[in-house]
């Protein structure tokens, strides 16, 4: 019994520990809520419960709107003759809980070096779709109380000269304020939000999309069977009168066949007629094949709810050696061992048939030919000289000269 207490106690303190866990968990989940929920920027109307409460931050925005409250359009899609007017509202929100004055104005829509959309500074002047843009007045400010809205109505004057394509401008909200740096300086600071606005001018549509200055630099491997990678570079420009995105693909083929691709690019976002981006992809996985060929393939997307003319896909490819040095080193340092290894059987079979036509034949039994012949030719041993006289012939000496003599001295 007093086993199941203390298996009893334990229990109840663990389960204690853990709820004391758990419930001071929760207390600080929900003490971080509120400051979450302040970094989500609002995307409705400036008098709804998700606006910010921080009364020490202005922040505001612009948004399409009718002659009576802003809408969902998002951005401003229109198409005009050369000559043209159109009119059309934008809506100024004040999401803060402080009164703010801000300066409203049109101006052109430019690509920053990084390909992202971005309005013309304050104090640059426009020269294409900005200076079409007219407001109220041309140094429009107007003072918004806190958490309030206001349509503006504005006009669009296209010019009789205008040019077929697209023009794309920014019609922009600017809040100026001051702020003191930590070293003690005042900085004059400028706010600037805006709606964008694309206008098509009726004509020929030319969409075109440029791919220059394509480099690759090679980065090999000193591993004779291994892969290696190369960087690509180059510069996407629209040459066209169409703004246009795009789909990227780059990739290397090889002389035998070899095919290595980069992983996937992101997409170009909005490049605007006249702007270009500078593009950098590497490719892994290349085999050296001596010969390699670096492609870039870009695939254009139009602008949503645009006419889309057929065009593309624009491209573009570069050549370059890719060496395997040291597989190849190793080929050649074993076709020079091989080449200085047949000289050297060679120069020793020259030296042995030089050696056995100085000797003369040899005969199976490892004595020499030519003297065999001369001992069949030389003195012939005493037991065997009657032989060789008697195969003389017939003009050799007679046996028994005696008779011959007892002969002639009978004639006489």
């Amino acid at each position: 019994m007093q086993s199941f207490d203390t298996t009893t106690r334990r229990s109840t303190r663990s389960y204690l520990i853990v709820a004391a866990v758990v419930s001071c968990a929760t207390a600080f989940l929900l003490s971080l809520a509120p400051a979450y929920g302040q970094t989500t920027a609002p995307s409705h109307h400036p008098t709804g419960k998700g606006a910010p409460v921080d009364k020490n931050v202005v922040t505001f925005g612009t948004q399409t709107a009718s002659a009576t409250k802003p809408d969902g359009r998002g951005i401003y899609l229109f198409g005009a003759t050369p000559g043209g007017r159109i009119e059309d509202h934008v809506a100024i929100l004040n999401y803060s809980d402080q009164t703010a004055t801000f300066l409203i104005r049109g101006t052109d829509a430019v690509n920053t070096p990084q390909g992202g959309f971005a309005a013309l500074p304050i104090y640059e002047r426009s020269h294409d779709l900005g200076a079409w843009i007219a407001v109220p007045r041309s140094d429009l400010s107007v003072t918004l109380r806190p958490r309030s809205d206001l349509i503006i109505p504005f006009l669009v004057e296209v010019p009789a000269d205008a040019t077929p394509g697209d023009h794309i401008g920014v019609i922009t909200a600017t809040l100026e304020s001051s702020v003191i740096s930590k070293s003690g300086q005042r900085l004059h600071l400028l706010q600037t939000v805006g709606t964008r606005i694309f206008l098509r001018v009726s004509g020929p549509l030319h969409p075109s999309l440029t791919i220059t200055g394509l480099a690759v630099h090679d980065q090999g491997t000193l591993d004779p069977i291994g892969s290696g990678k190369a960087q690509v570079t180059y510069t996407v420009s629209n040459t066209g009168n169409v703004a246009l995105g795009g789909l990227q693909t780059v990739y290397v083929s090889g002389l035998f066949g070899g095919r290595s691709t980069a992983d996937p690019l992101p997409k170009i976002q909005l490049l605007l007629p006249g702007f270009s981006l500078k593009e950098t992809a590497e490719v892994r996985g290349i085999f050296p094949e001596i010969q390699e060929t670096a492609h870039v393939s870009v695939r254009p997307l139009y602008i949503e709810g645009s006419v889309a003319p057929p065009s593309g896909p624009f491209q573009a490819s570069l050549s370059f050696l890719d060496i395997p040095w040291t597989l190849a080193a190793i080929i050649i340092v074993a076709i020079i061992l091989l080449v200085l290894g047949w000289l050297r059987r060679r120069r020793r079979r020259r030296r042995r048939l030089a050696r056995d036509a100085t000797a003369g034949p040899q005969k199976p039994g490892g004595q020499n030919c030519v003297g065999k012949q001369e001992s069949l030719r030389g003195d012939v041993p005493a037991e065997s000289g009657s032989s060789e006289r008697e195969v003389a012939g017939p003009e050799s000496p007679a046996k028994d000269p005696a008779p011959v003599a007892s002969d002639e001295r009978e004639s006489v």
